[in-house]
């Protein structure tokens, strides 16, 4: 459903765009540890049980706070999350911004809508990945025809366009990799569109209705990053 936005309070989120925001994890940077000085004990305690992704997974968290914070113009460390019934994040108390995140070891990605529902998803393009059969079983007909019949050399990044493009229609929902998709009546429009990530990546966006544009933001704008 798309939403009315709180336009007065969402500084910079027009209506009808869909942030994105493509966020390197480099270790070395000094963003990454004032980003995860903004988590709350409960996500510190999660990054300590994911271990080795750990250290990836609060940054990412981290730069999401940050993000939010920026439209809201509240400090990052204030802003409270909850789960949907379907486990997508939301915000306490607040029906905007919508927002979506991926992230993996070196990159993250953010999604983010004043008036509808978003999904982002990002993938590396995995060396060792049984495309073909990867295809077969979760993709549509229509992606698996493209991805089998791609030439050789391209094979493996046609799967992950369209893998990421699978996910992000997923992510929009909340649903898991073995959740049906939900039955949209005729009056309900999704649409994915392929974000320009860095080679070895692949990522999209999905988001409801058909009349919106995607704006990339760059993570320079979250203040003082080297």
């Amino acid at each position: 459903m798309i939403r009315s936005p709180a336009a007065a309070v969402l500084a910079g989120l027009p209506a009808g765009v869909v942030d994105t925001w493509c966020i390197p994890l480099r270790p070395e940077s000094p963003a990454l540890e004032r980003w995860r000085s903004a988590l709350r004990h409960d996500e510190r305690a999660e990054a300590a049980r994911r271990r080795v992704a750990g250290p990836a997974w609060a940054a990412a968290r981290g730069a999401l706070r940050a993000i939010l914070g920026r439209y809201l113009g509240e400090p990052p460390e204030s802003l409270r999350f909850e789960r949907t019934p379907l486990g997508k994040p939301r915000l306490v108390g607040r029906e905007a911004p919508r927002f979506s995140v991926a992230w993996r070891e070196e990159l993250a990605l953010v999604g983010v809508a004043s008036d509808r529902e978003v999904g982002v998803d990002l993938e590396r393009e995995l060396e060792d990945a049984d495309v073909s059969g990867l295809a077969r079983d979760h993709l549509s007909l229509l992606d698996q025809a493209a991805v089998l019949r791609a030439p050789p050399e391209r094979r493996r990044t046609v799967f992950f366009e369209a893998w990421a493009r699978h996910e992000a229609r997923r992510k929009l929902h909340g649903l898991a990799l073995e959740d049906p998709l939900p039955e949209l009546d005729e009056t309900s429009v999704v649409i994915v569109r392929a974000l320009n990530v860095p080679a070895g990546w692949a990522a999209a966006v999905a988001a409801e209705g058909s009349t919106w544009r995607v704006r990339r933001r760059e993570v320079a704008e979250l203040g003082e990053v080297n």
